[in-house]
């Protein structure tokens, strides 16, 4: 069904901008407040993201979300007031509460209906925003539980007006005796009777509720707005039988006392709620007069900052691209002239004029790929929430650390990686992480660490992905693999740990004793590394049995332009990644040995298996100089090390990266494009695959010693 908002498509827009950051933070924050609930700057900050959501949803017309998050925003107003404390309940209840505000909010993307039934989060919320009504000597009620009477905002500005034209306005429990059988009866008398002397602006249960037949309980609550004064109502009270007890506050003065704890605790921000939603992450859980600090920062930074569609800075980027090729080709072109007519004047100017374009293009590209940079906290500050409902789940603890989330890259790498990180995680507690029980038995901690760490690394990032669980057994990975049928017992047994530790890499291959929701069918790593790979990444693990897991991700700053190693194998230029070679070797034909039918070289006292790149490629021609000598270029892949021979290096270059396309598809070997100074086409190499090639032949039970390492081919 379609929805119907009465808002304007720039209004939507802007609301779905601020409802995406209101619902992330709520997330994060909601969190951080369960680890540290007496937190109030964090609880502030739930509430007001909540109150803003509220009032932005209603003035589009979104009557459900508007609705959903009065009740969130009123629980929360109860844990400001101390009323509530923060528990596991209250924060299950708002996060399902968030969850279904997510599906709220892509009612508005799509603009149709989602069918969401609200029925039991509200309730939910109901029953979670239940108070204690204080001691027995403080109000008389004894100690039993009393519902909250939530209040609406029309409601709130009725009583207040009210007291402006000097009503009184009391807040009644009146306690029935346990097990009344006449109780439904009684709570009409009290509501009837106190609609003699006033108006009952709320009250639970309601008349509605009453007349319904719905069970009333031995409790009424009532807000009463009257002119008589506390001694007439009790009197009027006071003629119905069976009452146990009374009790009546001002509300007026209750009120007040309320909004004074309110207002000093955000006495020291001058400004709107909204202001406080712009501080960003920086500014979670301070105080305020940290708040005041970065929210002096940030009204100068916004002075000076435009926000700018994604889509254009695209289109920037392939231009930068395009430039980059130009300017190459413009510098070869003048080197060219230069070395033809190097007495000529103009073609000085020109070389000077190209050199001088070559440093602005560098200038320009380094500004846009800037632009395009954002911080890795976009994708990690959305992990706590999964690593928390995981442990529940697995009836684990789980202390989850996150580090480097400032660190920055291009948003076309942030825009793949969050996939692939949510493999791991999920492997970490489901895998990696121990139960308490066994934890306890092992002498460890109850709480297993989780940590997520993220720093540069010359013109990468790495990504760390740390526990400190039970390790990877390999023997158990080994036999894994022989049970699915991956590999043979043989090869099994001549696999060295480093091999072994890669097998877990392999589609079908699962160390988890029962399939469950969460993993078993081993697909998630095998998924993390070609979803890396395609990054043009490598995934590593080291592991220590008892004592942890480490996944180590190395990505690329960008997937746009990147350095690489041009390389000519018969009359063709090649562009290898230069994050992949390792170094630049030449051997004599002579040194090339054969072991098990397989060509290596030796090199520093172990062996470097060789891939023929003519052969790979379907080439004609040799490898070698006129010397009778061989390029290789060593590139290594995950823990691996081969070399590619090729017919002679060219030298190493920044290159632009465009995709083959559909018409041609994926080619293996191959992992894109790219346009060379002299306009020739030059194709850029995937080294993961081609290395890959040679560990899939690990099946066939040919043994090669590469140093420390085994390969099987």
């Amino acid at each position: 069904m379609r929805l119907s908002l009465n808002a304007s498509e720039e209004d939507l827009r802007v609301f779905l901008e601020e409802a995406d950051e209101q619902l992330q933070m709520m997330d994060e924050d909601l969190i951080s407040l369960e680890k540290d609930p007496n937190n109030t700057e964090l609880l502030q900050e739930v509430f007001r993201a909540a109150h803003t959501l509220k009032g932005s949803s209603a003035t589009i017309g979104h009557t459900k979300m508007a609705r959903l998050t009065h009740a969130m925003e009123t629980v929360l107003d109860h844990l400001r007031k101390g009323d509530l404390s923060v528990g596991k309940p209250v924060i299950d209840a708002l996060l399902q509460g968030l969850d279904c505000l997510r599906v709220l909010k892509s009612e508005v993307e799509t603009q149709e209906e989602s069918g969401i039934d609200l029925t039991s989060v509200l309730k939910e919320l109901e029953d979670v925003g239940q108070v204690l009504a204080g001691d027995a000597s403080a109000g008389g009620v004894g100690d039993k539980p009393i519902r909250s009477l939530l209040l609406l905002d029309h409601e709130r500005q009725y009583l207040e007006s009210e007291t402006v034209k000097g009503r009184s306005v009391y807040e009644l429990t009146v306690l029935l005796e346990e097990n009344n059988p006449l109780a439904q009866a009684r709570a009409f008398q009290v509501l009837w009777e106190l609609a003699s002397v006033g108006k009952v602006v709320k009250s639970i249960p309601t008349l509605a509720e009453i007349e319904a037949g719905e069970k009333v309980g031995d409790q009424i609550r009532a807000l009463l707005a009257t002119d008589a004064d506390a001694e007439q109502v009790r009197t009027r009270l006071a003629f119905i039988s069976d009452i146990q007890a009374i009790d009546l506050q001002d509300w007026n003065a209750q009120h007040k006392v309320d909004e004074r704890r309110q207002n000093q605790s955000a006495a020291a921000f001058k400004g709107d709620d909204r202001r406080l939603m712009d501080l960003g992450p920086a500014a979670r859980g301070k105080p305020p007069d940290e708040m005041l600090r970065i929210a002096a920062q940030k009204l100068n930074q916004m002075s000076r900052t435009v926000r700018i569609d994604v889509e254009r800075l695209d289109a920037l980027m392939n231009l930068v691209g395009e430039l980059v090729i130009d300017r190459t080709r413009l510098l070869q072109i003048g080197s060219e002239l230069e070395h033809r007519y190097a007495d000529e004047q103009l073609v000085r100017d020109l070389a000077e004029t190209s050199q001088h374009v070559g440093r602005i293009t560098d200038q320009l590209q380094e500004q846009i790929m800037k632009s395009r940079m954002l911080p890795i906290e976009t994708v990690f500050n959305k992990f706590p929430r999964l690593v928390r409902d995981l442990a529940v789940k697995m009836n684990k603890k789980v202390d989850f650390v996150i580090e480097g989330q400032e660190t920055e890259l291009d948003r076309s790498v942030i825009e793949e990686i969050s996939d692939p990180l949510i493999h791991l995680l999920r492997n970490a507690v489901d895998h990696g992480v121990e139960s308490p029980e066994i934890r306890r038995a092992c002498g460890k901690p109850e709480s297993a660490l989780v940590r997520l760490s993220a720093r540069h690394e010359d013109n990468h990032i790495l990504i760390t992905l740390e526990d400190d669980g039970k390790g990877i057994d390999l023997s158990r990975v080994k036999r894994s693999a022989v049970e699915k049928g991956l590999i043979s017992p043989e090869v099994a047994d001549r696999l060295s740990d480093e091999e072994a530790m890669g097998m877990i890499f392999e589609s079908g291959l699962s160390t988890a004793s029962k399939v469950s929701d969460i993993s078993g069918r081993g697909v998630g790593l095998d998924i993390v590394r070609t979803n890396i790979e395609k990054l043009n990444g490598t995934v590593s693990v080291q592991t220590k049995l008892g004592q942890g897991t480490t996944f180590v991700v190395r990505l690329p700053l960008t997937l746009a332009i990147i350095q690489a190693l041009l390389v000519s194998v018969s009359s063709r230029t090649y562009a290898i990644p230069l994050s992949s070679v390792t170094e630049t070797l030449r051997f004599a034909r002579s040194e090339i040995k054969s072991v098990n039918k397989r060509e290596v070289v030796q090199l520093r006292g172990g062996v470097l298996p060789l891939i023929w790149l003519r052969k790979e490629l379907g080439k004609n021609g040799g490898s070698m100089n006129d010397n009778g000598r061989l390029f290789v270029v060593s590139v290594r892949y995950m823990d691996r090390q081969v070399g590619l021979v090729v017919d002679s290096l060219v030298g190493q270059q920044e290159v632009v990266i465009k995709p083959l396309g559909s018409f041609i598809g994926d080619i293996k070997g191959i992992a894109g494009a790219t346009i060379l100074g002299d306009g020739r086409v030059a194709l850029i190499l995937d080294v993961a695959s081609l290395v890959k090639r040679v560990i899939e032949e690990q099946t066939r039970g040919v043994q090669v010693h590469v140093g420390h390492e085994v390969y099987i081919n």
